[in-house]
């Protein structure tokens, strides 16, 4: 039975809009860089500077959650820290200024998530499908941002997505307020080197280099996609549209998992969404100027992203014991959207003007074969 500890609405809320900040991020903040005059070179090393924090910071923070009277007084804290330094945004005129202003909100921002997602999990107790209708919530806002900005940068500039993230800064803060505190009496910290202990496994280790390799397959879409579009001939309008039909067959899929989560083991929904998630980065990279097959790889999102998530979700709470879910979350985040974000995020930067947007797209579908090898290989077929 669930937890009334957590409201399941307004915990569906801040879902919402910490995803609907994303889905200002992700599509557009390339594109606000690329008006800011920064080269794909630049592009992509401010962009693996962003995931570089989110090595070290999700870490930090959640070994410093004991410091907290409760994990929601430090989502506070990082929320008003987080608004603060990205207000700074408009005084950033240079590569070196935007990489601080960009690592500094990042470094507060990466403190959030983490601790909602142990505290999600806790909240559903044994009824993990309540988890994925309650993350649906950050696809729907996430969805209805990327829209609603897609057509709202076709009659203004690119240059107020920071007004509008900022909107979305202030309505997090408040929205954690609503939320009580959790009973501080009740928290378990690990024994000293447990979690070390915990990470010199085998399936420990093979979760958390699959989960790299799919987020190094990522580097070109999160730093280059709409750019990617634009330069193919896409509205601003149209961006938006792609980027919310992969998150809407996203939703559809977090929506639904719960009924099809058993048709196969969790090994086998790994393999299978990376090998989907190959194929979708070769349609890309071949096939962008026929509308038709774009909108078929966004619908990989499901796999790429939803399902891939899902189970991780899985596997962090079998792997770990309960007293390390808050660090085993920071681990996930700091490991997959850190280390392997900041490399495809630096790589394909690196080689996107040399090589050119299709190549870049055929190295990412290297990247995720190998993690389908790694994940066929180095998964147990027993779990789930």
């Amino acid at each position: 039975m669930m937890s009334s500890a957590l409201p399941f609405k307004r915990l569906s809320f801040f879902y919402a809009l910490y995803f609907a900040l994303l889905g200002c991020i992700a599509p557009y903040w390339g594109l606000f860089l690329q008006n800011r005059a920064f080269d794909p070179e630049q592009l992509g090393q401010l962009m693996a500077c962003f995931g570089l924090v989110r090595i070290l910071a999700p870490n930090l923070w959640a070994y410093w959650s004991r410091y907290f009277r409760s994990p929601m007084q430090m989502v506070r804290t990082a929320g008003v820290l987080t608004m603060l330094c990205f207000s700074l945004i408009w005084w950033a005129d240079s590569f070196w200024t935007m990489a601080a202003v960009m690592i500094l909100y990042g470094f507060f921002w990466a403190a959030m998530l983490p601790q909602y997602e142990a505290m999600t999990l806790q909240h559903c107790g044994t009824q993990v499908e309540a988890y994925g209708q309650i993350r649906m919530w950050g696809s729907i806002g996430f969805v209805l941002v990327v829209l609603g900005a897609g057509y709202l940068f076709e009659l203004v500039s690119v240059g107020w997505l920071p007004v509008v993230m900022l909107t979305l800064m202030a309505l997090i803060g408040i929205n954690s307020l609503t939320l009580p505190e959790a009973d501080a009496s009740n928290r378990k910290h690990s024994a000293p080197g447990q979690f070390l202990n915990v990470l010199k496994s085998r399936p420990v280790q093979v979760f958390i280099l699959m989960n790299i390799l799919l987020q190094i397959s990522h580097g070109p879409y999160y730093t280059f996609f709409s750019i990617y579009l634009e330069n193919h001939g896409y509205k601003p309008a149209q961006i938006g549209l792609l980027w919310s039909l992969g998150v809407m067959a996203e939703v559809f899929l977090f929506w639904k998992f719960h009924r099809v989560v058993n048709f196969f083991s969790w090994r086998t929904w790994c393999v299978l969404s990376l090998l989907i998630t190959a194929v979708r980065w070769t349609l890309i990279g071949s096939l962008v100027d026929f509308w038709g097959w774009l909108i078929l790889a966004q619908l990989g999102h499901a796999f790429s992203f939803a399902a891939m998530h899902a189970i991780s979700m899985r596997y962090i709470q079998h792997l770990f014991p309960q007293q390390l879910q808050a660090r085993a979350q920071a681990l996930y985040s700091s490991v997959g959207f850190g280390i392997g974000g900041a490399i495809g995020a630096w790589v394909s930067g690196s080689l996107w003007q040399p090589w050119g947007g299709s190549q870049v797209f055929f190295l990412a579908t290297l990247a995720a074969l190998l993690g389908a090898l790694v994940a066929w290989k180095g998964l147990k077929a027993t779990e789930g």
